[in-house]
């Protein structure tokens, strides 16, 4: 981006003492910084609008010009590499996302969410340029005063300027260390993205100085962590204070962390919804969404009853809908199979490559069509449920414990509807064999049509290797396969039969589900899960079964 190197930028960073300094730093005439400092107006600098937030109000948004916009990116390419980010910072750090941020919040007992209100706007001239003469800065008095001018509009930081996120984090440095230090002590995790605080615990619940309910369930900030966050110069929007147990559904920046970072299924159902109506009228469904108050650009918001403007519109929702899909994958992974499903119906529609799947669609394909959700209906008080899957040559395996109670049980696609299943199985009607001890059961089921998975070696793994499970955890209608890739952790006897563990989390419902190693060759069954993800503990005995064992058993 500079001719000058990284290291000569933050060496001269630290030299920084008059306007002419920073003018120099930032590649830019002394005469065209005068100007923007003085001679042009804060107003036209800046184009002021407001966006519509989701529960009615709206968001100020200020978007510096063009050529101001450039000077503030330099500004900021400089202080990103100045600032070092705090181990609990997730916010606008490269490198460092919302998954990250949730990630650290998973099965929790509780969940403390706390929003700091005017955030940007609490962050005013002062506090700059205060920071920037003291330690670790040190800067001269007119090179900090001129840096504060150059990020501020109106004596605070502008929400849309480029520079506002990495001066936000500076700021906050202090901030972050006496929370991590307070926390810590108590037993408590905290992170920070932007004006977004998380705070959550194992224990059963919160220490009464960092918050509490009282008899009407309101829930109350405790003095030791208000006094750390007014000390600093924030304030707390009241509104915006959230405690949930393992119960309730737990939120992370917007993620579900009860069971793993997860999407709500409202967002999911909703993009689901987006997608079928642009499959019908494409042009028309984005018209309806931007007259909903949906589109943020203003642009586009004024052409919305112009068919002048069809391809303009239609280009923007086909960015917008790749965002979404982007979304999936970021939270859920590339190897998700509803990521993929999103993004092949997004190709469909927009009748081009938007997400290039040729590297996954065997994959899915394989999956959809054989690794099937097993449900027991016999018994309306008992309901059972486990995954099976085909392996070519062989018929349909799952786990031994799946099925031992003698039910019948139907199998599923992942598109479940009640009596739309594919097979049933039970022990005295297709059973070929089954062992207690391996814990696997193999069925006459052979797919029409299907392939399956072939079989690999599974007799000479290796700790640390990279593997993908794929199962249906407690698995509810619409749901898709749960595929992760992990690695193995670890090999020993369990019950009397190998097992390898998995860095991964298998919950109850997943058992009997196919593991694939790199090659997607077929490795091991699925065993030893978790009653739910939202426990605290995870069972130190999840794992799979070698498939070698399996085949073994069936020679003799």
């Amino acid at each position: 981006m500079f001719e000058q190197s990284d290291l000569e930028l933050k060496g001269r960073f630290y030299q920084l003492n008059s306007r002419m300094d920073v003018s120099n730093l930032l590649e830019i005439d002394d005469k065209s910084l005068r100007y923007f400092l003085y001679a042009i107006k804060p107003e036209e600098a800046y184009r002021v609008f407001k966006i519509k937030k989701k529960k009615g109000s709206f968001r100020t948004l200020c978007a510096p010009t063009q050529k101001l916009k450039a000077i503030q990116k330099k500004l900021a390419y400089i202080l990103n590499l100045i600032y070092k980010p705090k181990i609990c910072a997730y916010g606008f750090i490269k490198d460092k996302n919302i998954v990250d941020n949730a990630l650290n919040h998973t099965k929790r007992k509780f969940v403390l969410n706390i929003d700091l209100k005017d955030f940007f706007t609490q962050i005013h001239f002062g506090r700059i340029r205060g920071m920037l003469l003291n330690p670790p800065y040190n800067l001269g008095t007119e090179a900090a005063t001129v840096i504060a001018q150059i990020s501020c509009f109106q004596g605070a930081l502008p929400q849309g300027s480029p520079v506002s996120p990495v001066l936000t984090n500076m700021i906050c440095k202090p901030f972050d260390n006496q929370m991590m230090s307070f926390c810590k002590k108590h037993g408590v995790q905290y992170t920070r993205y932007a004006d977004d605080i998380t705070l959550s615990t194992f224990k059963d619940g919160f220490p009464a100085l960092i918050c509490n309910t009282n008899p009407s369930n309101d829930i109350r900030i405790g003095k030791e962590l208000n006094k750390i966050i007014s000390s600093n110069g924030f304030t707390i929007n009241e509104d915006k204070i959230f405690l949930n147990s393992r119960r309730t559904r737990q939120e992370v920046t917007g993620l579900v962390v009860n069971q793993f970072p997860n999407i709500k299924r409202e967002r999911i159902k909703e993009l689901r919804s987006i997608l079928h109506h642009c499959d019908k009228d494409f042009y028309e469904t984005a018209r309806l969404y931007i007259k909903k108050g949906f589109c943020k650009n203003a642009n586009i918001s004024s052409k919305v009853d112009n068919d002048d403007y069809q391809d303009e519109i239609c280009a923007w929702c086909k960015l917008v809908l790749k965002g979404k899909v982007s979304y999936i994958k970021q939270v859920k992974g590339e190897s998700s199979l509803t990521f993929y499903h999103f993004a092949k119906k997004l190709n469909a529609i927009c009748e081009e490559e938007v997400f290039n799947l040729s590297e996954f669609a065997n994959l899915f394909e394989k999956i959809d069509n054989s690794v099937f959700i097993l449900i027991s209906e016999s018994n309306p008080e008992k309901y059972m449920q486990g995954t099976g899957f085909f392996a070519k040559d062989y018929g349909l395996i799952t786990s031994f414990h799946v099925t031992e109670n003698g039910d019948f049980f139907k199998g599923y696609k992942h598109t479940y509807y009640p009596n739309n299943y594919e097979f049933v199985i039970g022990k005295e009607l297709n059973e070929l064999n089954s062992n207690e001890t391996i814990d696997y059961a193999l069925y006459d089921y052979h797919p029409d049509a299907c392939n399956g998975f072939g079989l690999g070696d599974s007799s000479n793994l290796k700790i640390g290797q990279k593997i993908i499970i794929i199962g249906y955890p407690n698995y509810a209608a619409g749901n898709t396969p749960y595929v992760q890739t992990c690695h193995i952790t670890s090999k020993k006897p369990f019950l009397g039969a190998p097992l390898c563990t998995v860095s991964g989390r298998i919950v109850h419902g997943a058992s009997g589900g196919v593991v694939l190693n790199e090659n997607e060759e077929i490795i091991g069954i699925i065993k030893g899960g978790i009653v739910s993800l939202s426990e605290d503990d995870i069972n130190e005995n999840q794992g799979f079964v070698p498939i070698h064992c399996v085949l073994e058993h069936l020679k003799n």
